[in-house]
């Protein structure tokens, strides 16, 4: 899993079951990807973000899927993996209290 990968998931938990459209996601994944010492081409970012989103929302049972409303997406709760991510982010984060 890359970290663009992790930035994807980890964006689209916090937003829930409201969704993000694909410009906002790619957005936030290009800033947390900037650093002081790199910035990645925005085009790169968007079309990565893309790619993702359309090869994980295929099917009933992908990890992402698709709104009713045009370029939204979120975390699809049907799936076991989303089932497994939504566990393991909810022990990390009583780790941390």
């Amino acid at each position: 899993m890359t970290t663009y990968d992790k930035f994807i998931i980890d964006i689209l938990l916090k937003m829930g079951d409201r969704g993000i459209s694909l410009r906002n996601l790619v957005v936030n994944v290009y800033n947390r990807s900037c650093t002081f010492f790199f910035s990645p081409k925005y085009d790169d970012v968007y079309k990565y973000v893309q790619q993702y989103l359309l090869k994980n929302s295929r099917t009933p049972s992908s990890l992402i899927e698709r709104m009713d409303t045009r370029g939204y997406y979120r975390l699809n709760k049907q799936s076991k993996v989303a089932e497994q991510l939504l566990l393991d982010y909810s022990q990390e984060e009583n780790q941390e209290e």
